[in-house]
């Protein structure tokens, strides 16, 4: 019995293999048609280090033209030449590093009781004369009505996972402000977020749930301010198109542009189109050798016009494995010294983790809450519930997810 079992189940999987003969005849084909695309993206970007240099000529003009036109992009503004490239400058003996990430376990009506947990990190990494790491994470659990209801529109609902994933974030930057006061008699900290400082996922939300979200979050960037630690915000791999649509911009005739009145459609080709496809990443890898930074640039994000005072900068950092986009506050970008600092640090902490911050590592690991984690979560739950007495059932779906069948 057990032989045939395990033969039945030889059986299913080989039936459920892929065709990789087929599959290998169309990754060849994909091939083929890629080599083309790697020579056009070249050319692509030789246009675009071009027009990076013509316009750092008169970045004033570009800067207004950004400033009056009207686009469904988002535009980087320009306070200074694009073409700019600040050396490494050299890093304090002494610095500490903060970091703080988090994750979670979605509540599931299949399980045993409405309820939703999340983890917190924290990451003390300090440098110099007396190094040291302090690691930890702390998990919260959630099921009051308070938490497990939100006001959206005037009307109370469950939290869902956008909602609890925006919870999250600001318990992060919570987080990040206790570690900051905690080490507020060390010199040279810096506080490193893993991704965007820009909650632009807050933008389609109604007012009552942007503000319960962003209030608080920026009074964290008060204190930060306040207490004079530059918060930092760290995207590897940016995806981000901010300068090169600066670029496409200035490539448009019209002296101001409104693309969605656009005179040019019926050209066989856009004048906007040459460098369209690139991002800032491809501009950059060849302009900033390692340890470099860029210009500074502004961000044109919607949500920052509730920002205030706070509203993010960013530039990129060229860490050697590769170039990455790093989210400042106003404040930050406006500060020679600090900014100073923040170069050194973050490409310092990049280094010492083999390219990604250091700290974000840590922290991350410290957070991160696996499938084998949820499931034993929930089994406590369970077995806390038997043992006090509770009638418990899970729906046969629930069941069936914890069991897999032959």
């Amino acid at each position: 019995m057990i032989y045939f079992v395990t033969h039945l189940k030889r059986v299913i999987f080989s039936l459920a293999v892929l065709n990789f003969h087929l599959v290998k005849s169309q990754i060849d084909t994909m091939l083929g048609e890629r080599k083309h695309f790697v020579d056009e993206f070249g050319e692509k970007i030789k246009r675009a280090q071009n027009e990076l240099h013509n316009k750092s000529q008169n970045w004033e003009e570009l800067s207004q033209k950004i400033e009056q036109s009207k686009t469904s992009w988002l535009l980087a503004g320009i306070s200074s030449a694009l073409d700019i490239r600040i050396p490494l400058p050299d890093r304090p003996a002494n610095y500490t590093a903060i970091s703080s990430d988090g994750s979670q376990i979605f509540p599931d009506r299949h399980e045993v009781l409405p309820c939703y947990l999340i983890n917190i990190s924290s990451v003390v990494l300090n440098y110099g004369d007396d190094g040291s790491a302090n690691l930890s994470s702390d998990p919260v659990l959630f099921f009051k009505d308070e938490d497990r209801f939100v006001i959206w529109e005037g009307k109370k609902i469950p939290a869902n996972s956008n909602i609890i994933s925006h919870k999250r974030t600001l318990m992060e930057f919570e987080r990040l402000l206790h570690l900051a006061s905690q080490n507020s008699d060390r010199e040279n900290i810096i506080s490193i977020s893993d991704g965007t400082l820009i909650l632009w996922s807050l933008e389609g939300s109604p007012p009552d749930f942007k503000n319960a979200i962003l209030e608080p979050f920026l009074n964290i960037m008060d204190e930060f301010k306040n207490r004079r630690v530059p918060i930092v915000g760290y995207i590897s791999y940016p995806g981000s198109t901010d300068v090169v649509n600066a670029l496409r911009l200035g490539l448009c005739p019209e002296k101001v542009s409104y693309c969605n009145q656009c005179p040019y459609t019926e050209l066989p080709e856009l004048p906007c189109s040459p460098i369209e496809g690139l991002t800032d990443r491809n501009l950059f890898s060849s302009l900033l050798k390692e340890g470099e930074m860029s210009s500074v640039f502004r961000s044109s994000s919607k949500i920052l016009e509730s920002y205030g005072d706070h509203h993010i900068y960013f530039f990129y950092l060229n860490i050697g494995q590769e170039i990455a986009r790093v989210e400042i506050p106003k404040w930050v970008a406006e500060d020679p010294d600090i900014l100073k600092l923040v170069h050194t640090l973050v490409y310092d902490q990049a280094k010492k983790g083999k390219g990604y911050p250091v700290a974000i590592s840590e922290s991350h690991e410290q957070a991160v809450v696996r499938g084998k984690d949820r499931n034993f979560f929930f089994d406590l739950v369970k077995e806390s519930m038997v043992k006090s007495d509770f009638n418990v059932s899970i729906s046969r779906k629930g069941i069936s997810k914890r069991v897999p069948g032959v």
